[in-house]
């Protein structure tokens, strides 16, 4: 009865989301409706991120010192009504770490690489004795081959230093997202990683930066999808978004200009694109049910097992 009741109210809220925006370009007038942000991500994007219109509601949680969710429903400047899911992490807080997952926590890829879903990842990884509180999915893949597009480095040792781009997919390994041995993230393009590969700890390959220096670099793929990013500032706080899409729950998914501004509002000098579609999945363990949950709306309808992913670990006494 309850999940059914939810359903309803998420469908109706869709529905009237629809019929607010249409499909028609708007202007930045938040005053005519009633709500206000209450969030810190919520008030940043419709203030300060040149693509968001309007915020319909927003709220936030801690989800562990330093790791706090925020989940947004708001209307672009093109008028598609969009949710995306936040995961704030403040990697100067002792013991709050951005690292590589892999499934069963196995780096061995000499029998083949293997696909986990997110829940089952991050149950893995938390009994390795790594407090998992957040997790994304990680980069895109050769649906053919089963390999990933770009290098991985887990836990400070090298899985792969191969890239396996793709010309019928342009917007797939262009970049990395990394871990230094030093703590600190690095998003560079695909022709930096034979001088960094060394500093880095953690790293999967990437799409496309959507964010290099603060600046957008713009791309000519117009197409609307979920999508999953990384994106980070200057003082060590990292972002990790997941915007739901093809109409799932009235979100139509994510065009790369408006990541970018999202990110850029959000004080992000970097960031870049990871696997999308029906691998767009944001996770989190429930800081009072002390369960995993995946929190934004997968447009598989499912989880979609995948090759690797970003997690969030904190270390607690």
């Amino acid at each position: 009865m309850e999940i059914s009741y939810l359903l309803k109210n998420q469908l109706r809220v869709g529905a009237l989301l629809l019929l607010l925006s249409g499909a028609f370009s708007c202007t930045k007038v938040q005053e005519v409706f009633s709500y206000e942000p209450q969030t810190e991500v919520g008030k940043a994007l419709l203030y300060n991120a040149a693509e968001v219109a309007r915020v319909y509601k927003d709220t936030s949680f801690v989800v562990a010192v330093g790791v706090e969710e925020t989940d947004i429903t708001f209307q672009v400047m093109e008028g598609f009504p969009e949710r995306i899911c936040v995961l704030k992490i403040d990697t100067s807080v002792p013991g709050v770490n951005v690292r590589v997952a892999m499934p069963n926590n196995n780096a061995n890829i000499e029998n083949g690489w293997k696909f986990q879903s997110l829940t089952d990842m991050a149950a893995a990884l938390d009994k390795s004795g790594a407090r998992v509180v957040g997790m994304v999915n990680g980069d895109f893949w050769d649906t053919q081959a089963n390999v990933p597009r770009g290098p991985v480095h887990m836990n400070g040792s090298v899985v792969s230093e191969v890239w396996n781009p793709s010309e019928k997919l342009p917007q797939q390994a262009l970049s990395f997202i990394g871990v230094g041995h030093d703590g600190k993230m690095v998003i560079a393009s695909k022709d930096r990683y034979p001088y960094l590969k060394d500093q880095l700890a953690e790293c999967t390959g990437a799409g496309l930066i959507v964010l290099q220096n603060g600046e957008f670099p713009g791309t000519d793929w117009q197409q609307r999808d979920p999508r999953t990013a990384i994106g980070y500032t200057a003082d060590g706080i990292v972002y990790f978004i997941t915007g739901d899409g093809r109409e799932t729950i009235g979100a139509y998914g994510l065009k790369y200009k408006e990541l970018a501004s999202f990110f850029r509002a959000l004080g992000c000098d970097n960031a870049a694109n990871l696997d999308g579609g029906g691998s767009a999945q944001f996770l989190v363990r429930h800081p009072v049910a002390q369960v995993f949950q995946v929190r934004n709306r997968p447009s598989d309808g499912k989880e979609r097992p995948v090759i690797n992913a970003w997690a969030v670990t904190v270390d607690e006494q």
